[in-house]
């Protein structure tokens, strides 16, 4: 994925946003929902969202 990639089309977030968030100590899914709304209306892109953090948690 790249860092301009919409990973929540409800909101427009960005996987470059959710990055930003994970540095910023949004480390679980709720804690990104919260910082940047993302998942917060219909929920499709929570496995994404998961999978992401799980890729930032690895490095």
């Amino acid at each position: 994925m790249e860092r301009d990639d919409i990973i929540c089309p409800c909101v427009d977030v960005t996987v470059g946003e959710i990055i930003d968030a994970y540095e910023d100590g949004a480390t679980t899914v709720d804690a990104v929902k919260d910082a940047t709304g993302a998942g917060s209306i219909c929920g499709a892109c929570l496995d994404d969202i998961e999978e992401l953090l799980t890729e930032l948690k690895s490095k």
